[in-house]
């Protein structure tokens, strides 16, 4: 992918990346190439062209390989290996030119002009689909995934499940979504639990989310050309009958396809804001799961998996032992057998859960494992997965991986303003940024610390990748980055925001100034509104304990805010 700005991005690298790095190289005709390569997950398949792909053997050349994180392991150590001397001649640290790896989890992250959104897909392995947004078009890249309700293989309503819900909101919108389509419904019974999708899933979720085109990927090795094209009329007919109207082309190397925005306009409710290239630190006190099961199968499965992870394993033999167990220990999830535990009720036994009086703060997941799948109305705050059974191993320690990893990642990186060109702009002409303090602001923040009864205010000013305090009261900081800023989601709402207890919230619970010093418990910020409608920053107070500021209180802050906005306007 290649966008106005010469931005290079690389989906995978299979086979097709040795044509694909020769042709870049002869286009640079000697100038150094900077790119992006997003691995979606490392089989074979899918990173088999690396150590052919040209343009990382020549000097000059800077490229940024992301992919999938796993527990302890990283995605250079994992490609790495396909590198070492008893496979390849070359080892990856002779390659020419410089090669950069981030590890990622689900969340969203920025290289150069393009938004990028990453989402777990159901897969044998740990595997990310990726979202793409630059130049005012949407490309959705959802390579080897697997209906969650394997019903839907055959078609139907992807809201049946929610887990199949959630992947069409991840691509709702796409101007182009390349989905693996590897085989159809009539050949889905034999292929199950193998990770890929049939046509008919495909379309079905396509029609679901406004998609405007969508090409079949992932053709299954065994087809022919003519088998393709069989597979396309196929899914061609299956969408005039269930209503979907977008265009549908198979996937083929080396056409080239211009990408505009078309698509309906998408809201970003529901999507992920986790900080993608942030790796979470797992405590290895949380690396433990507690069992429930009475299927012996179930059980010897759980476990060879969660030894393989690393996992320790703690069993409950009734509903009794496992509160007590959840009580004194600090499992991360907790695995039952749907009709375990003497037919225990899941609903009423995730509220237990979540009511329980416990040695730790750490809140607990619960995983039920069942035939079908999930049933209408058990999700909940606490339960929240379901895994249909029958599943492999593979199956199973992918799973521990990505509810692990997903769980851990709440420490959310606040979205753009729509003026975020604009605002920056106004910002930067204040020529504030870099001053030395003044009076005139140190009063304001004095006074905001006085009035809301609160050790810490500060005026923020949110600049392009930090926050730079212009006041600050209470704390000795001059700055920190952006993606830790509180003030930065106020800023991108345009209103005052309040977060009570910052390590109940999602958005910030394992936030660096949370977890790490200054150990920020409460936030209250209001943005400081300029005469041209942008947020240049808040007037913000904080708190080491969690506490509520009244509508009255919020009043105040946003009226020194205001006063704030207008000394910084006063030259």
């Amino acid at each position: 992918m290649r966008t106005e700005a010469e931005t290079i991005v690389v989906l995978d690298c299979g086979t097709g990346a040795h044509g694909l790095g020769k042709a870049l190289t002869a286009e640079a005709d000697g100038e150094p190439i900077t790119g992006h390569i997003l691995i979606s997950h490392t089989h074979w398949d899918h990173i088999q062209g690396l150590p052919f792909f040209e343009p990382l053997f020549n000097p000059g050349n800077v490229w940024h390989v992301y992919g999938p994180t796993g527990l302890g392991t990283s995605i250079g150590d994992t490609l790495s290996g396909q590198m070492q001397y008893s496979y390849f001649p070359v080892s990856i640290e002779q390659l020419g030119g410089v090669v950069d790896y981030h590890d990622l989890v689900e969340g969203s992250f920025v290289i150069d002009d393009v938004k990028v959104s990453t989402h777990y897909l159901n897969h044998p392995a740990l595997t990310l689909g990726y979202r793409l947004e630059a130049d005012g078009a949407t490309v959705v890249y959802a390579s080897d995934h697997e209906p969650h309700h394997r019903a839907l293989a055959h078609g139907g309503d992807v809201e049946s499940n929610h887990h199949d819900a959630a992947h069409a909101r991840f691509i709702e919108g796409a101007d182009l979504l390349i989905h693996d389509s590897q085989y159809c419904a009539a050949e889905y019974a034999a292929k199950a639990g193998w990770g890929h999708s049939t046509v008919e899933y495909v379309i079905d979720v396509a029609r679901h989310a406004n998609v405007a085109r969508v090409a079949l990927f992932h053709h299954d090795p065994t087809r022919t050309d003519d088998d393709v094209d069989e597979l396309l009329a196929l899914a061609q007919r299956y969408a005039e009958t269930t209503g979907y109207t977008g265009e549908i082309f198979a996937a083929a190397e080396g056409p080239q396809i211009d990408v505009v925005g078309t698509a309906a306009e998408r809201s970003d409710e529901g999507r992920p804001r986790f900080v993608a290239t942030e790796t979470p630190a797992i405590e290895a006190s949380r690396r433990s799961i507690l069992i429930a099961t009475t299927s012996p199968k179930i059980e010897a499965t759980l476990r060879e998996a969660a030894a393989a992870e690393q996992f320790e394993i703690w069993t409950a033999s009734d509903r009794e032992s496992l509160l007590e167990t959840l009580r004194t220990e600090s499992p991360a999830l907790v695995l039952i057998e749907d009709g375990a535990l003497g037919g225990a009720d899941v609903g009423e036994l995730a509220d237990a859960i979540r009511e329980l009086d416990r040695d730790n703060d750490d809140d607990v997941s619960l995983v039920v494992i069942g035939g079908s799948g999930v049933r209408p109305g058990t999700l909940g705050p606490s339960l929240k997965e379901w895994m249909v059974w029958p599943a492999s191993l593979v199956y199973v320690r992918t799973k521990l991986r990505a509810w692990l990893l997903r769980r851990a990642c709440r420490w959310q990186n606040a979205p753009l303003p729509d003026d975020e060109e604009q605002r920056l702009a106004t910002l930067h002409d204040l020529e504030v940024l870099d001053t030395e303090p003044e009076d005139r602001f140190d009063e304001l923040t004095a006074e905001a610390s006085d009035a809301l009864d609160v050790p810490v205010a500060l005026v923020s000013l949110v600049d392009t990748d930090r926050q730079w305090f212009k006041s600050r009261h209470g704390i000795d900081a001059a700055e920190t980055p952006r993606d830790m800023s509180f003030c930065a989601h106020a800023v991108a709402s345009g209103e005052a925001l309040q977060v009570p207890d910052a390590l109940l919230d999602d958005r910030f619970a394992d936030n660096p100034l949370v977890q790490g010093d200054p150990h920020v418990r409460f936030y209250a910020g209001a943005p400081l509104t300029m005469s041209d409608g942008t947020h240049a920053g808040t007037l913000c107070v904080l708190d080491y304990r969690p506490r509520l500021l009244t509508e009255q209180q919020i009043t105040e802050l946003e009226r020194l805010a205001g006063q704030v906005a207008k000394e910084l306007e006063t030259k």
